[in-house]
């Protein structure tokens, strides 16, 4: 379910994060899926961008974390995110953690293509079917 590799062709000309994170991220993340999705669809845009800025490191598996309880839910949460947060920062940042960590299948992408951000698109196709890039 998670992938064990970088996916390389990052498009690094789209708005990325640039923020810390802390003691009140790692107790989020601590603290299972329901308090990550309480962050991630909340209003505080700060919060969400600290958060998936610590899930980048705590998904890379170089770090070795568990993510044996969280994985699957928090696969389906991103893809949720992807398509339903409004601003553009969060969406990028949700779907660098899908395309650096993750492998699909993607249901909740495939059902939901159209609401897609544009500029979007293109990773969201590749998720859906890697085999044709």
């Amino acid at each position: 379910m998670l992938k064990k590799h970088l996916w390389e062709a990052r498009d690094f000309s789209r708005v990325r994060l640039h923020c810390q994170y802390g003691e009140e991220e790692f107790k989020t993340v601590e603290c299972g899926m329901d308090a990550i999705e309480a962050v991630l669809t909340g209003k505080d845009t700060h919060a969400k961008e600290r958060l998936l800025y610590y899930l980048d490191w705590y998904m890379d598996p170089y770090y070795k974390k568990n993510l044996s309880e969280i994985g699957k839910p928090l696969i389906e949460l991103l893809q949720r995110i992807a398509i339903t947060d409004t601003d553009l920062g969060i969406v990028d940042e949700a779907f660098h953690l899908l395309e650096a960590y993750t492998e699909g299948p993607y249901e909740i992408l495939a059902k939901n293509i159209d609401k897609v951000p544009e500029q979007f698109k293109p990773t969201a196709l590749y998720l859906l079917n890697p085999d044709n890039w």
